[in-house]
């Protein structure tokens, strides 16, 4: 990372994209200090989180959740990636379908008041949650701003790079 700063108003929700091997993952990691940075602060609730102690920091992590990108660090070799992310939903939610999950993560954030960073390599679910993106490109935020600019008036040929990646779908009836 370098010099990768950025924070998120309580309730907001705060997007990360850019392609495999950039440094979402890794920025991932630091906030959680799974990885720990080499300089710089990690504020929490207005808490340094460099500081905080291995007690600290389990009671910190019991308030976040990081569903990692690399399958064989982190979900079954058993399952299917769709079959793992279903279970808790069939569980909890029986009717719900795969284009309702943002749905719900939403409802939930509006009921709960979650803040969540979404790291992500499609702008599509980007475009449908956060309210500001910063496009990642080797460890650095290349572009930082409300989601609406990045996605309808992108200033870095990066980013209009990644947004040309995106293949459109077509509507219901259109082929």
């Amino acid at each position: 990372m370098d010099r990768v700063s950025f924070s998120v108003a309580p309730g907001e929700t705060f997007a990360i994209v850019g392609e495999s091997g950039c440094g979402k993952t890794t920025l991932a990691r630091m906030l959680l200090r799974l990885i720990e940075p080499d300089e710089g602060m990690i504020l929490f609730d207005e808490h340094d989180l460099r500081g905080a102690s291995p007690q600290e920091m389990r009671a910190y992590r019991r308030q976040m959740q990081m569903i990692f990108q690399d399958p064989f660090a982190s979900l079954s070799s058993r399952m299917r990636v769709g079959e793992i992310v279903a279970e808790p939903l069939a569980i909890h939610e029986p009717g719900l379908s795969g284009t309702q999950v943002l749905l719900l993560l939403q409802n939930l954030q509006r009921e709960l008041g979650l803040t969540y960073v979404l790291i992500s390599h499609s702008l599509p679910v980007v475009a449908q949650m956060a309210a500001h993106i910063a496009v990642m490109r080797a460890g650095r935020f290349t572009e930082f701003d409300p989601a609406k600019l990045i996605l309808e008036r992108p200033e870095g040929e990066y980013t209009k790079e990644l947004l040309a990646a995106v293949p459109e779908i077509p509507r219901t009836g259109q082929v």
